[in-house]
């Protein structure tokens, strides 16, 4: 499968390509669910003995563990995880970790077992959010995730196996983020309590994702969304319109020669598109006026009717085209009956709010 990425270039992926609790386009990835012995192609053990058991990884203190495979913003991790028990030494991580010490990982550390860390460090300015209660209670498996963008971080971390609403997102930072290339660490720096690992995945992405997309959110949080096949109208300022106004004006038994002056229509204080639309049993020119300045009436379009005829009824009519103006302006039809005699006339403006 091929498709464009974010910079327009064209990009491939595998058929069968995982696809991330996040969303999102995956180029390449690293998934382990430590079935059976650690995987040397996978892992490089920096110290420590990790041995996976009943498809899980205990980390213990001065188990380090890097992936050899390495990923660039925009990247993803998920790692379900616990953590035996808390003590006031303990200091454990999973996340991005870069060979020069750059990092954006969880942490685990003091003696609170709902606590964890949000941990950031680029050349050598640390930027740490530590001690947030995120409920992360020991020997419970959690989904915690770290998303890496080019403009952001955002650290999220729910409950698994379960139909409660995810939880927040607990971290989002906007500047100082490291720009990789980043390996998957797992490691036990200091304590005596254990992380274990029942999963790790972790994903190259091809494109940017919004924090709503990784199934959590931030209170008040406005999302980015694409509307297809559909005009965009919001709702109006003046509450008491809708969307679309649509008024009429009707000039009866107007003399040859003479002009009919509509009503000061008032529509929207925002921008919006007019139009208007002339119907009569005679010819006519017509016209729109507006008070573009806020007083002064000024004609925005003029036009004459075009004969239509059918079952032998003569009917006369002309639409302006659609006209997008300033809002807070009064608008108003004029009608002049260029006609023999005197006849009936109609003009109708339609507003659609941009």
């Amino acid at each position: 499968m091929r498709f464009t990425d974010t910079m327009g270039r064209w990009q491939a992926v595998r058929s069968d390509t995982p696809f991330p609790v996040a969303g999102g386009q995956v180029l390449h990835w690293l998934s382990d669910d430590f079935n059976g012995a650690l995987n040397a192609d996978k892992w490089e053990v920096v110290s420590g003995s990790p041995i996976p058991l009943n498809g899980e990884l205990s980390i213990t203190s001065g188990v380090v563990l890097l992936s050899k495979q390495s990923f660039q913003p925009p990247c993803l991790i998920e790692v379900v995880e616990t953590m035996t028990a808390r003590a006031s030494t303990d200091n454990f991580r999973f996340g991005f970790y870069t060979d020069d010490g750059n990092l954006v990982e969880w942490g685990a550390t003091g003696t609170t077992s709902s606590y964890m860390d949000a941990r950031m460090s680029a050349g050598g300015v640390v930027s740490d959010q530590t001690s947030m209660s995120v409920g992360a209670a020991n020997n419970t498996y959690r989904l915690a995730t770290i998303y890496v963008g080019f403009g952001e971080a955002i650290w999220a971390y729910r409950a698994i196996n379960s139909l409660n609403t995810r939880n927040e997102v607990y971290r989002y930072v906007e500047s100082g983020i490291p720009d990789g290339p980043f390996r998957v660490r797992l490691a036990g720096l200091a304590g005596t309590s254990t992380l274990k690992v029942h999963r790790v995945t972790a994903y190259q992405l091809a494109d940017i994702i919004p924090p709503g997309a990784l199934g959590h959110h931030v209170d008040a949080m406005a999302l980015p969304v694409r509307l297809t096949n559909t005009p965009f109208a919001s709702v109006p300022s003046t509450s008491s319109l809708g969307s679309i106004q649509s008024v009429t004006d009707t000039f009866s038994a107007l003399a040859a020669g003479s002009v009919g002056t509509g009503s000061s229509r008032a529509f929207y204080t925002e921008q919006c598109h007019i139009q208007a639309h002339f119907m009569g049993d005679q010819p006519f020119s017509a016209w729109v006026e507006a008070q573009v300045d806020g007083s002064n009436w000024q004609v925005v379009w003029y036009g004459t009717s075009t004969d239509a005829t059918t079952d032998a009824v003569v009917r006369y009519y002309v639409s302006s085209p659609i006209m997008q103006i300033y809002g807070s302006r009064n608008f108003r039809v004029k009608v002049k009956n260029t006609g023999a005699a005197a006849g009936t006339f109609r003009g109708t403006l339609v507003a659609t709010q941009l």
